[in-house]
């Protein structure tokens, strides 16, 4: 969401519409709302900010009798304000590593179950720590490489060599090993631990960022690793207990395709969606997480293959992408509005984008998208800067904007 203030447009029933516009301003006035619950917990390109998804989150969940929907919904942000509001909650995404995190951030078991999270962690931990020591001792054999079931060892480790110093890789394979044999007990347990060492990866690794991928020189300390994984523990830990003041069912996660949602989601029951479809032409998250996909052995063909308005699908054939992200708009809008019940109401934040070196102006593409059971009930707008030469050059005399808007299912 834009962070800067520009200026604001807006249009519909004027009550919705100030709300749109308090969406879209929140991230520039809200500077609380993402450090709470477990929000910060994992870092992931592009995620809607937490205090834009509280404010649409209360107006779409407004007399909710159904679950709140996020078909998009990537690291669980909607979910962890739907959950935080004590509704029922229902998320997809195509993204495996999107899935593994929302599950983790959602996690509102028992105390008793946080608690072996905790203990499990820092018993994890500590055992890689005194392992660590042992193995620099004289005449201590090397810990072997892990080697995930359907997975080529040798290629999963040239993928990764470069990107990890050899004793932090050591750590991190250990810290793994340790959790695959917590998931021959504990399955979901050990999905949360796998989020937990996720989170830490690009932070002892030579990876620049999430969408960064420029090798940068980092000293990692011996043992900073299993640290960091402890820590991230107990982060996860208190946000959850936070998230688990207020009553309410744990969110039902799918790594689904959106094109697949009434596979889940009967017609007509949701009682409100709230999402942000991809940016056409903007981000290739099976490029951005692709190192951690290759270290946590999660498997993403499909994604690879059906990630909508990746930039490397414009970069391949710009007249094909523009028109099958045209088609894929039109296909999901439809899939929102059969999943929604009748009166009730989708929040979509959008933006314009540059793909393919041509701007695409993402309300006029929404507006072409509509079916005949759904309505734009309100919108507001943003002006964004233009970043650099390429977006001036595509976006010329026209404004570039951030879009909030509220659709409603006749």
């Amino acid at each position: 969401m834009p962070k800067q203030p520009g200026k604001l447009f807006r249009d519909g029933d004027s009550a919705i519409a100030k709300i749109c516009v308090d969406a879209l301003t929140a991230a520039q006035t809200d500077r609380e709302t993402a450090e709470t619950f477990t929000h910060s917990f994992h870092s992931y390109p592009a995620r809607l900010h937490p205090a834009t998804a509280r404010v649409l989150v209360e107006l779409v969940g407004d007399g909710a009798k159904g679950p709140i929907v996020d078909p998009f919904c990537g690291s669980g942000t909607v979910l962890i304000e739907a959950r935080a509001n004590g509704l029922a909650t229902i998320g997809s995404d195509l993204n495996p590593l999107a899935i593994l995190v929302a599950r983790a951030k959602t996690w509102t078991a028992p105390p008793r179950r946080r608690t072996q999270l905790r203990e499990a962690g820092h018993m994890i931990a500590g055992a890689v720590l005194a392992a660590g020591k042992a193995a620099r001792r004289s005449g201590a054999e090397t810990a072997p490489l892990r080697k995930p079931k359907g997975f080529d060892p040798n290629s999963r480790d040239r993928r990764l060599a470069a990107w990890f110093a050899p004793h932090v890789r050591r750590e991190l394979e250990d810290l793994a090993t340790r959790i695959d044999e917590v998931a021959t007990e504990d399955g979901d347990l050990a999905v949360v631990l796998l989020a937990c060492l996720s989170a830490v990866l690009y932070k002892v690794s030579s990876r620049t960022s999430d969408t960064d991928s420029t090798w940068t020189e980092r000293r990692i300390g011996r043992g900073q690793a299993a640290r960091l994984f402890a820590q991230r523990v107990d982060y996860l830990v208190a946000g959850l207990a936070d998230l688990s003041k207020v009553h309410a069912p744990l969110p039902v996660l799918h790594e689904l395709d959106i094109r697949k949602l009434d596979t889940i989601i009967p017609d007509g029951t949701a009682a409100g969606i709230v999402t942000s479809p991809p940016y056409a032409g903007t981000y290739d998250y099976a490029e951005h997480q692709r190192l951690r996909f290759d270290f946590l052995a999660l498997r993403h063909r499909e994604l690879d293959a059906g990630e909508l308005g990746s930039r490397r699908s414009f970069e391949a054939d710009p007249p094909a992408a523009r028109d099958a992200w045209r088609k894929a708009l039109a296909g999901f809008v439809s899939k929102i509005g059969t999943a929604l019940a009748p009166g009730r109401r989708a929040a979509l934040v959008i933006g314009d984008s540059v793909a393919a070196n041509r701007a695409i102006f993402a309300l006029d593409d929404l507006r072409d998208a509509l079916t005949g059971d759904l309505v734009i009930e309100a919108w507001a707008s943003q002006e964004r800067a233009l970043l650099g030469q390429h977006e001036r050059r595509a976006f010329g005399d026209q404004l570039k904007r951030e879009h909030v808007v509220v659709l409603r299912r006749t």
